[in-house]
């Protein structure tokens, strides 16, 4: 027998189990209960949907974080989000409808070790004309990067490198006029201690950096954005293209360019279906350091295993409607890097592919969430997928 998603909640609610055998709580579980059906359940379809709840919080809100990214483990960790009070937009003259701001702080550990914790905000002022981000973390990382070292086992199997240090990111952004165009920069610094896992005895073809470092970018951006959603888009396009410099002017130890763009087209089929594409290409020159080199970013390669001073990706998603809640997710993608002389990671070819699942949580603001497999050319990997997987 299927029970009702509100015996569900009251059943696992720790609150519940606390309260479940007195009689004079009686009246504290009839307010849970009715505080569910408002604000967790679409009074449209009477479904689990959370929608309404997330576009009318103010104050705060705990988070549960999961992590999946196979080039760290799965982990797990807890945020606090605050969310201030919207402001009221006159729709006539100002059509476009920002995110809320939103202040977070928030920590995390992954089962490889890396952890972090830190605060972040994100706000929208001026009718949703200038936005704002901003975080700062503090920040041991453990990932692996692969370098061409010959028949050694290290190098085959990756070698371990240890960033630990703190994380700062500023960005601003301006809407130009009412339209879909933005203009925005944004500065990046790192103050951070490398070291490598010289266990399996790598030899002496290390990169930099080798201990300590600071790396500071300042960056320019110009974006277009015409997607129905920011959380789950079904139809419209967005383009990114973006110049960042780093330099000791900007705080940094390393001189070098960055220059990244991004094209993503979204096109619905029928009621619930919609096809996604995406087109990146990055390229760096000058005195980078080894994490700064482009990597691929496809479900089922880890973060940092192919990297390229060139680097193309490619992704097509299919999401197939079941019904009005429930899709079934389908994906494929390639990547091609060029070769880094640095420490001779060859060019080559990937791909990757997969499925899963998607529930729309929230209807009214197109958000999905939902699970993926993911094989790539050495592994298969989980996703959990809160919004776009991109």
């Amino acid at each position: 027998m299927k029970l009702p998603l509100r015996a569900i909640f009251l059943a696992t609610s720790p609150l519940f189990l606390v309260f479940q055998s007195h009689v004079s709580h009686a009246g504290w579980l009839d307010s849970v209960s009715e505080w569910f059906d408002q604000n967790m359940i679409d009074a449209e379809d009477g479904k689990l949907d959370i929608g309404d709840y997330l576009s009318g919080t103010t104050g705060f809100l705990p988070v549960p974080i999961i992590i999946t990214e196979p080039a760290l483990g799965f982990g797990a960790g807890a945020a606090v989000a605050y969310f201030h009070p919207p402001k009221e937009v006159d729709q006539g003259l100002h059509p476009h409808q920002g995110p809320p701001s939103i202040s977070v702080g928030f920590a995390a550990g992954t089962e490889n070790g890396t952890s972090l914790f830190g605060a972040a905000h994100s706000g929208v002022w001026k009718d949703d004309h200038v936005r704002y981000l901003g975080a700062i973390a503090d920040a041991d990382i453990k990932l692996k990067f692969y370098p061409d070292l010959g028949q050694q086992s290290a190098a085959r199997d990756g070698i371990q490198f240890n960033l630990d240090g703190t994380f700062l990111y500023q960005q601003v952004q301006f809407r130009l006029r009412e339209s879909n165009w933005w203009l925005g920069s944004n500065y990046l610094y790192i103050n951070a201690e490398n070291s490598f896992d010289a266990s399996g005895d790598p030899g002496s073809g290390l990169p930099n950096p080798l201990a300590e470092f600071d790396q500071g970018g300042l960056g320019a951006f110009v974006e277009y954005d015409g997607r129905d959603t920011t959380f789950t888009p079904t139809q419209g396009l967005k383009g990114v293209l973006e110049f960042r410099n780093y330099d000791k002017r900007w705080g940094s130890d390393f001189n070098y360019d960055h220059i990244a763009g991004s094209l993503q087209h979204f096109s619905p089929f029928g009621d619930y279906s919609s096809l996604g594409v995406r087109l990146d290409a990055e390229m760096v020159s000058g005195d980078v350091p080894f994490f700064g080199y482009p990597y691929v970013n496809l479900r089922g390669i880890p973060a940092f295993r192919y990297q390229g001073e060139y680097l193309v990706t490619a992704e097509v998603e299919y999401l197939w409607g079941l019904t009005s809640r429930w899709s079934v997710a389908i994906f494929a993608g390639a990547a091609r890097t060029t070769t880094v002389e640095e420490f001779s990671a060859k060019g080559e070819t990937v791909a990757a592919g997969g499925a899963g699942f998607r529930y729309r949580i929230a209807r009214k603001l197109g958000m999905q969430l939902g699970m993926d497999v993911a094989r790539g050319p050495e592994e298969t990997s989980i996703y959990l997928t809160v919004g776009s997987a991109w």
